[in-house]
């Protein structure tokens, strides 16, 4: 076993020995994120957490700081819906500086169970829960390659610390380590297990004492909406897929939307009303989804972690959708959001309240700093909807890992497309899993003031009520056209079907390969799939029923992926099954990288077990 510290400790030992100039005080890490209304868990199990300085470093190249956790740690996601937070990890010392990624490092499903996660009434350590007409399913949450982990791209400053904050962590409650193996020589201290949660510390002590410096904290946010992608396969058995999709803040100066929606006139209550921030993407053609979160059952909700900056005078700006099936969808332009009131340079926003969410749980921690700018009371109005489904073009499938969205415009002049809903397809069978349940009405929107009201009106959409235009989104690759004739209006009866075209490469790469050599005993599986994946998410994918049919083997070859980009770097799965009992699908990974990043070209061979 390893016990050898990895060099950034190394680095901020020497720093602590001259005067600690390169010591961070600690640093706590937590989980938020949103789900489908669908679920009712959807568990989630950490191990390790790793941090590097560069954006494009893949989970084999150096830079890494790695802080393996004593005991993994479990967060419930549904429980995080509506600003809490779950914690992971608390009183990391890391090395002083700016981190460009942060990778989180999970414990898969098929693993023996970890106490935090059993303690959470899971089943499995990744798992999604939800009801099929009155029986629970849980069923486990299949993840790509999960010793390489959920990249997460970002960036977050680590300050300097003070000495006693330093000195506590020589001995103290955490330490990075280049093994991974789950060994702490160091002690880190991951937090209670109760609910599968970590504390956050604010008082840290070691051998120099006590600090009462307050700790750095980092959220990763992972969005379930988009990530769990559910499949059938084998007449009907299905599965679910985690193809991340993820963001990562500074807690501590995240600002958040609040708002309240009256519920009185619709049938359902709450259940399935989704409400998102969006900002315009980078080439200005659409409006994109930035935070997202469920409505609780009183009509509030809460949208946190939301980026800002530190100026009063030009805060960052959000439009706010509040959707789902039976209302009309309602627009709110321009919500003014300010960094948390625990912010050195922060100032309160001028109608910011602060918030917590009625769906927190004993097992999770709301931020009681959130500085959530509130957008008053709006009240429902119940329409009719239709049902939309997606299919795909001949000769050009979807990347398996695509989200289709369906989007709207304002009638005004100038106006941009927002996203209403989005859904990720069954990566198999290149269609939306479940039928898309849209409003058919016209769209309620207003502006949002600075003393918190706003005024509605009610209007038909640019192309019509009831009208959508649609397009795809991948993991390397760009957002699908947005064109008239790519749309969907409700139909006469039944469901509604468009074709999606595929999306093209992302800026600046070119279609690449890899050619997989696929070994297997013969006569164990006549079913699978050959997976490709980078930083957790799905990238491409592969049938290999024709090579496992015949029995020994074969070649098979993954075509369009992003080649010649820094983030071209990928990782092989295989799911395999008997057709005569394919509910014992067997799932293994492969360690070798797959390295598009200078080649437009890569091979290799995997033994299907």
């Amino acid at each position: 076993m390893d016990h050898r510290p990895h060099t950034a400790f190394l680095a901020c030992l020497a720093g602590c020995s001259a005067l600690l100039a390169a010591c961070s005080a600690g640093t706590d890490v937590s989980l938020t994120g949103n789900t489908p209304a669908q679920y009712s868990h959807v568990f989630i199990t950490i191990q390790e957490v790793w941090f590097n300085t560069d954006g494009n470093a893949g989970p084999d190249d150096g830079g890494w700081a790695k802080f393996p956790l004593s005991t993994p740690s479990t967060v419930d996601l549904v429980a995080q819906n509506g600003g809490n937070v779950g914690g992971i990890a608390s009183g990391l010392r890391i090395a002083a500086g700016t981190y460009s990624q942060v990778r989180l490092i999970p414990v898969d499903a098929s693993a023996a169970l970890a106490s935090s996660a059993r303690n959470a009434g899971a089943l499995y350590n990744f798992e999604a829960d939800y009801v099929d007409g009155n029986t629970l399913q849980q069923l486990p949450l299949e993840l790509l390659n999960p010793d390489k982990g959920i990249g997460i791209q970002t960036s977050l400053k680590v300050p300097l610390g003070s000495i006693g904050s330093a000195l506590g962590g020589v001995g103290g409650s955490a330490n990075t380590t280049t093994t991974n193996n789950g060994a702490n020589p160091f002690g880190i201290t991951p937090g209670t297990t109760t609910g599968g949660t970590a504390s956050s510390a604010t008082s840290l002590t070691g051998s120099g004492g006590t600090s009462t410096t307050p700790n750095n904290s980092f959220g990763a946010t992972l969005d379930g909406s988009s990530a769990l992608m559910p499949f059938s396969y084998a007449s009907g058995t299905a599965g679910i897929l985690w193809s991340e999709h993820a963001a990562a803040y500074d807690l501590s100066i995240a600002g958040g939307i609040s708002g309240q929606l009256t519920l009185t006139n619709i049938a359902t209550g709450s259940s399935g009303l989704r409400v998102s921030a969006e900002t315009l993407s980078a080439d200005g053609s659409r409006h994109a989804i930035v935070a997202a979160t469920t409505v609780a059952s009183d009509g509030s909700f809460l949208l946190y972690p939301l980026a800002t900056n530190s100026s009063t005078t030009s805060p960052l700006t959000y439009d706010v959708v509040i959707h789902g099936p039976g209302i009309a969808t309602i627009i709110v332009k321009g919500v003014q959001v300010q960094r948390s009131a625990s912010a050195s340079t922060a100032a309160p926003a001028t109608s910011a309240t602060t918030s917590t969410s009625s769906s927190s749980t004993s097992s999770t921690t709301n931020n009681p700093n959130v500085n959530a700018t509130s957008i008053g009371t709006l009240t429902l109005r119940t329409v009719t909807s239709y049902s939309a489904n997606v299919a795909t073009a001949p000769g050009a499938p979807l990347p398996p890992g695509a989200v289709v969205s369906f989007y709207q415009t304002l009638g005004s002049q100038g106006e941009v497309p927002y996203v209403i809903e989005s859904s990720p397809i069954d990566p198999f069978n290149q269609v939306l899993f479940s039928a898309q349940t849209l409003s058919s009405s016209t769209v309620d929107s207003g502006t949002w003031s600075s003393n918190g009201s706003v005024t509605i009106v009610s209007a038909a959409p640019a192309n019509g009520a009831g009208s959508y235009l649609v397009a795809a989104s991948a993991p390397g690759f760009s957002d699908g056209p947005l064109r008239n004739s790519v749309s969907v209006s409700p139909p006469n009866s039944g469901t509604a079907t468009v074709v999606v075209p595929a999306p093209s490469l992302e800026s600046g790469a070119s279609a690449g390969s890899l050619s997989v050599a696929v070994v297997a005993t013969p006569g164990k599986y006549d079913q699978g799939e050959l997976l490709v994946s980078h930083d957790g998410a799905l990238v491409g994918a592969a049938s290999l029923g024709a090579i496992l049919s015949q029995g020994a083997g074969g070649t098979v070859k993954v075509t369009n992926l992003p080649s010649g980009v820094p983030d071209a770097v990928y990782y092989l799965t295989v799911r395999a099954w008997n057709s005569t009992s394919p509910a014992s699908v067997q799932r293994q990974w492969y360690p070798q990288v797959m390295d598009l990043r200078t080649s437009t070209s890569a091979s290799t061979a995997v033994t299907v077990n």
